[in-house]
């Protein structure tokens, strides 16, 4: 059996991230409140693309594992009626997403040699700004239940999947409009995700895969 090693890591997260998008939109629509199930997957999810993290950077590892403990607890915690610990929960979702696509970006951009990896660990980068961006808006709407035209004040995990529809669309600059901001922060928002999403595939990832066709002729 072959084992993990840098040439495959971002294959973990990779998986566990189209695995939590397409759970997250299963329960959204046959399961009404199924999205309570969602944070628990979000956990293992995010734990498993730990994996793709080198064994030997240990910092890392240990900082990962603290996020993802603090966001079951107080997740699990905000299932009680009398304890609201969604803010808490979402921030150190953020963090962990934060701290894992700055770990990503670092590994993908710093090599002398584009592989496969390479080009799967940018289009992991790029999900995992996507979902980065989805908790910004959902701390946001805790924050502000108004910051969205066409989304109503509910529990965070009930809107997850919206929030996580509209802020890749957003990203890939498609912008149906059926969900739009109402406020000058969270526009502020919007409107540097639509920036970021632009320059990151026009810049990142056509550089890494011209590199990739280059080296290939190079060795033919």
């Amino acid at each position: 059996m072959k084992k993990v090693s840098k040439d495959d890591n971002f294959y973990f997260l990779f998986f566990a991230l189209i695995a939590l998008l397409f759970f997250s939109a299963f329960m959204q629509q046959l399961f009404v409140g199924g999205q309570k199930s969602v944070l628990a997957f979000i956990i293992v999810c995010l734990a498993i693309s730990v994996v793709g993290v080198k064994r030997k950077q240990s910092f890392y590892r240990s900082w990962y594992g603290f996020l993802l403990t603090l966001a079951a607890i107080s997740g699990t915690m905000s299932f009680f009626e009398d304890i609201d610990m969604s803010l808490v929960t979402l921030s150190a979702l953020l963090f962990f997403l934060l701290s894992h696509t700055y770990t990503a970006l670092k590994q993908v951009t710093i090599t002398d040699y584009v592989s496969k990896n390479q080009i799967v660990g940018s289009i992991c980068v790029y999900l995992l700004f996507g979902l980065s961006w989805a908790i910004i808006y959902l701390i946001q709407l805790e924050l502000f239940p108004q910051a969205f035209n066409g989304l109503e004040q509910k529990p965070w995990l009930d809107n997850l999947f919206e929030v996580i529809y509209f802020s890749f669309i957003t990203l890939t600059t498609v912008g149906y409009g059926d969900i739009s901001p109402a406020l000058p922060i969270p526009r502020f928002f919007v409107f540097m995700e639509s920036l970021l999403g632009s320059f990151y595939l026009a810049i990142m990832v056509a550089s890494l895969v011209s590199s990739r066709l280059s080296q290939s002729e190079n060795q033919s």
